[in-house]
């Protein structure tokens, strides 16, 4: 008769203790490595412009979807500082087009997914949105000298005159050292972004 010897099989495998101490040691890596990875400012900027350019093509696309005329507008800082605060998208008439850009009066385009936080308002604040702090917009050319370029009901940028094919234009953004430029392409409204220094 043969006897089966029972083989010891040694089961390795950590202890809570051990589990705890290494995900310690990660968190702790973590806290002080990922500040130094991250380049908040590069992020902002970039996020900046990636809004910018969604909300062009927003603009464009609610024009046409609407068959209606859409102004993506820049807002002015308080008299006396450079740059301007953010943009809106807001409706106009071929007959408003001249006009310059009220706040009280606009006729804001809501908000879709109402997350701006402007009464339903589209509305972009750079000043009060964490995602581009320290970000500027520094200089605004679009349509040959104006703030705002506007859409027509097929989605093409067309001029303040009305009619005429917009030109299209660029728009600065600047933070910390880095410098990114929009650029905004004549009649089709095609936009590329471009960095033009970093830190």
């Amino acid at each position: 008769m043969r006897l089966r010897s029972k083989s010891h099989r040694n089961h390795s495998g950590y202890t809570l203790v051990e589990m705890l101490v290494g995900i310690g040691i990660l968190s702790i890596a973590g806290m002080l490595l990922i500040p130094n990875l991250i380049d908040r400012e590069t992020f902002a900027i970039q996020a900046a412009a990636r809004s910018i350019v969604s909300d062009i093509v927003f603009a464009q696309s609610d024009a046409l979807a609407n068959q209606e005329y859409r102004r993506f507008q820049f807002i002015e800082t308080p008299e006396g500082e450079s740059g301007y605060l953010g943009y809106c998208v807001v409706r106009v008439s071929p007959e408003s087009f001249s006009y310059p850009y009220d706040p009280v009066s606009a006729d804001y385009v809501s908000d879709p997914l109402g997350t701006t936080g402007n009464d339903g308002h589209y509305i972009i604040d750079f000043s009060s949105d964490d995602r581009f702090d320290g970000v500027l917009i520094e200089s605004v050319d679009l349509d040959s000298g104006l703030d705002y370029t506007t859409f027509d009901e097929y989605g093409g940028s067309v001029s303040s005159s009305g009619g005429v094919p917009g030109t299209g234009g660029t728009i600065d953004l600047v933070c910390q050292g880095s410098r990114y430029r929009v650029t905004v392409s004549a009649f089709t409204a095609k936009t590329t972004v471009e960095v033009l220094s970093t830190p």
